[in-house]
């Protein structure tokens, strides 16, 4: 107890093996009594400084300090660390009883965060079972099913015989709750999934089976035969010398031009280098020197403008003849840059402020903004106001009023919003968040492997899809419901999806993946089939640069494909017809 304000938590964070991706920590508070209290807690960067090392790239919190607890309130504190490496260390958790700076009381919570290398692999009590078979009944013989942990990335696997039956053993539900330790988890569930990619047949996917040890789960699985397939030929390709890979690609929306955008992660070269404009056949209209790498980009619809954000500190504005519109250093790397609907704004900036731009003068007004790095945003649709996506995104109303602000733990990689001004976002906190249009939570998805490095929706938001390190496409609704998720290439050959590498088709019949450092681009139905794979040797001559394909757009009618990639390619795909 702290006062009147009762402290639950667990004195360890513990990943085991394969059966988290990282963690994520809660520590509840409540109010037992009768008048409103203040709570402290201790700034997640001091505590990231002090008690965890290096090899724990990332460590978040998701709460700002102090906190209100009204009489009787309970509310949890959630913390996620990354833990990419085998190893342990203590975070020391203090909590005060009024302000930090004169508490009435304070407690200190050590806690032992920490990862393993166990392996769960036979170490079976229980099994799935069933039958594979095609659409008329007939087996399929040696198809193989995969059963994967909810919460993380432990898989187990079976193969059809001549009957078509199959067996996958595993551990049985009461042993993956022990694996847990009893903690708390923020993952949606900690039942095995179920997939299966097989030749000539649609991809498999089935969420959410539970086998126990008194009771192993049945799956009779059915396979539809495989719709149709595509196929994107090279039309042009165009390769520049320059510092940084390209990192993103944006057309016009008659796709007519394309700003495309030098940039790389990790690590900071400091180099200077140029932002870029081509023409349908891929003929370099113009470039922009800067002194620094730009991690963003954007064009206006009718291809008449596009602006850059640098990390020289610079925001940039060219117009369709080359000629430099305006240029304003903020005094900060900037890392985002985005049009409003009709053209007449730009939204961009570093920390505090950032700057509504009139995007042919330069005229700017100041958008007060206490939080950290602006590294997405989006305009509403409507015209209506924005969203700035940060450790804590928000709302704006279009006359740089904030509406609302949620903290999401870090900043998003991947920042949306629908023409019902609902925002999606998510990165390396590996939480998938979506908010309304007045910042209320609609759903949130625990994304259980390293970070979501990108993603794309339909204008509608029906279909929501994410790429990750990992190695793995999802595939959301606008409800929130998982559809499918599986690996970018074939089982077995995962391919981290490259830093904006996702793209969907207006109708979210077709979504795109691009790898890196594995050089491909996939194409999948609405199913999760894979139905087109373009893989092409990169240039590694120059070994400061990151391979892989960067960037995907796919154009209104499905029929093209632009991609840029980190050896300084941009290639235009055309589907044959």
């Amino acid at each position: 107890m702290l006062g009147d304000v009762e402290i639950k938590y667990f004195t360890t964070a513990i990943t085991r093996g394969l059966m988290e991706s990282g963690t994520d920590y809660f520590i509840t508070i409540k109010n037992t009594g009768a008048n409103t209290q203040t709570v402290s807690i201790t700034n997640y960067g001091e505590l990231r400084e002090k008690f965890v090392p290096a090899w724990n790239l990332h460590f978040f919190s998701l709460q700002n300090s102090p906190i209100q607890l009204l009489a009787g309130e309970e509310k949890k504190l959630w913390y996620f660390a990354s833990l990419d490496k085998t190893g342990n260390f203590t975070v020391n958790f203090t909590i005060w009883l009024g302000s930090q700076e004169n508490p009435t009381a304070e407690i200190t919570l050590p806690v032992v965060f920490a990862s393993t290398e166990e392996r769960f692999w036979g170490m079976d009590t229980s099994y799935i079972y069933g039958t594979i078979k095609d659409e008329e009944g007939n087996p399929i013989p040696n198809a193989r099913a995969i059963a994967i942990t909810g919460c993380g990335r432990a898989n187990f696997e079976g193969e059809s015989d001549a009957k078509g039956e199959y067996f996958i053993p595993l551990p049985g539900m009461e042993d993956i709750d022990a694996i847990y330790l009893g903690r708390e988890l923020a993952c949606d569930s900690k039942d095995y999934w179920v997939s299966l990619e097989e030749e000539g047949y649609e991809y498999y996917y089935y969420n959410s089976i539970s086998p126990s040890r008194g009771k192993p789960s049945n799956l009779n699985i059915t396979l539809k035969k495989k719709g149709e397939s595509l196929n994107y030929s090279l039309e042009w390709e165009k390769q520049v010398s320059d510092n940084y890979g390209f990192f993103w690609v944006k057309p016009s929306e008659d796709w007519s031009v394309f700003a495309a955008v030098q940039g790389k992660h990790p690590p900071m070269l400091g180099k200077p280098t140029n932002f870029y404009l081509l023409d349908a056949q891929g003929n370099i209209l113009w470039k922009q020197p800067t002194e620094d790498e730009c991690w963003s980009i954007d064009i206006k619809k009718d291809g008449s403008e596009a602006v850059a954000g640098c990390h020289d500190g610079k925001v940039y504005a060219v117009n369709k003849e080359g000629s430099l519109l305006w240029s304003f250093d903020t005094g900060g790397m900037v890392r985002s840059a985005c049009f409003s609907q009709d053209g007449s704004k730009i939204l961009s900036g570093a920390m505090n402020p950032l700057y509504l731009f009139n995007s042919i003068t330069g005229t700017r007004q100041e958008i007060s903004w206490n939080g950290d790095w602006l590294r997405n945003c989006a305009f509403y649709p409507d015209g209506s106001g924005f969203v700035v996506g940060s450790r804590e995104t928000a709302g704006f109303d279009s006359s740089g009023k904030e509406l609302w602000r949620n903290i999401i733990g870090e900043f998003p990689m991947f920042l949306g919003v629908d023409n019902e001004k609902n925002t999606y976002a998510t990165g390396k906190v590996r939480t998938f968040f979506s908010f309304n249009s007045s910042g209320g939570l609609r759903w949130k998805h625990k994304i259980n492997e390293p970070s979501a490095t990108a993603g794309a929706l339909t204008p509608d938001g029906n279909r929501i899809t994410l790429g990750s390190v990992g190695g793995s496409v999802y595939l959301y609704n606008k409800e929130g419901t998982l559809l499918w998720r599986r690996g970018t290439m074939e089982v077995g050959n995962p391919g981290a999806v490259g830093h904006n590498a996702m793209a969907i088709s207006q109708d979210g019949k077709i979504i795109l993946a691009g790898t890196a450092p594995s050089n491909c681009i996939i194409a999948y139905n609405e199913n999760g089939t894979q139905i087109w794979k373009n893989c092409l040797s990169p240039d590694a001559s120059n070994p400061e640069l990151l391979l892989g394909v960067n960037n995907l757009q796919i154009s209104k009618d499905k029929k093209k494909i632009i991609a840029s990639y980190g050896d300084n390619y941009i290639r235009m795909f055309k589907l044959d017809e």
